[in-house]
């Protein structure tokens, strides 16, 4: 059986801050890390920012990648409003990383071939 959290009683009405995003993330980390699924219940949930899918999603997304994190975490009772705006914020982070990795592999071609930029 999926931990289920429900964010409008763990947290309230806004998950707005860095501090909400750490307390959601320290409840699901350990399960995830077990290879367990977890379902985060929207229910009352009004509000969701940026700092709040930071630390928790980012995190999670960086930890576990995208493919564990799509499909170990599940939601539940989200507006479209806060459906969107966590797809958006998904989407973004996976380009961050591809963007990302691909600077790091330009830079080890540079660095085998000898080539130097110190402007990088």
């Amino acid at each position: 059986m999926a931990l289920r959290v429900l964010l409008g009683k763990a947290i309230g009405e806004n998950c707005s801050s860095i501090d909400d995003g750490e307390k959601v993330l320290n409840l699901i980390r350990p399960e995830l890390i077990k290879g367990f699924s977890v379902e985060l219940d929207f229910e009352g949930v009004k509000l969701v920012l940026t700092p709040f899918l930071n630390t928790c999603f980012g995190t999670l997304l960086e930890q576990f990648g995208r493919e564990l994190t799509m499909t170990h975490v599940s939601m539940r009772n989200l507006s479209d409003e806060v459906l969107q705006r966590i797809n958006n914020f998904i989407n973004r982070k996976k380009e961050e990383f591809t963007q990302s990795h691909d600077q790091k592999m330009l830079q080890e071609m540079f660095d085998e071939d000898g080539l130097v930029d110190s402007d990088l």
